[in-house]
């Protein structure tokens, strides 16, 4: 279930479902949206993020895939560390790939469950200069103006299967999403 939370004068309103909504002067359109764990394998890169990732994904994670039978699934990406903290040669990343129910890893890969549970989404269609813009306007103005807190499970970007991609501009699509929890709690 999900519910747009730009919707005017509705600040943390419940309905029957018992689910919040939030009203934000951001023209961000951001929902929450309980989200499943998913088991995944990664490989992590370390160092700066926006091109450098893109090319980690281009050069070793594609064909990573395709070697363990793993093109077309859905994807993560997890950057675990503030680009604004952190000097970019030390920020880790985590290009991730949901493994299909039954899926026997090699002893030598990487594997993890994402959390599930409530998450800030929003939906994302841009170039690599954009999803940085995008992870800070999510950070500095939906999430203080929201009533939530980040939560400690990871934030990540979600590709599904059919994340549209253009390999001519370099635009692609994702959700962004924020672990969120009641900012009492």
């Amino acid at each position: 279930w999900e519910r747009n939370l730009d919707q005017a004068d509705t600040a943390h309103a419940e309905d029957d479902a018992g689910s919040s909504c939030f009203t934000s002067e951001s023209t961000m359109q951001v929902r929450l949206q309980q989200l499943p764990a998913s088991r995944v394998a990664y490989l992590r890169h370390i160092g700066p993020y926006g091109l450098g990732v893109h090319q980690f994904w281009m050069n070793t994670v594609l064909p990573w895939q395709q070697a363990q039978g793993l093109i077309g699934r859905t994807c993560y990406g997890i950057g675990h560390d503030d680009p604004h903290v952190t000097k970019a040669d030390k920020c880790r990343y985590d290009a991730c790939v949901a493994l299909p129910p039954g899926y026997a890893p090699p002893a030598d890969m990487l594997t993890m469950t994402i959390p599930g549970g409530l998450y800030a989404v929003y939906d994302f269609r841009g170039g690599v200069p954009e999803i940085a813009q995008a992870w800070t306007a999510l950070f500095a103005e939906w999430l203080p103006a929201s009533g939530w807190g980040v939560d400690a499970r990871p934030c990540f970007e979600f590709y599904p299967e059919d994340a549209f991609f253009d390999p001519a501009t370099g635009e692609f699509s994702c959700q962004i999403c924020l672990a969120v929890r009641p900012l009492n709690s």
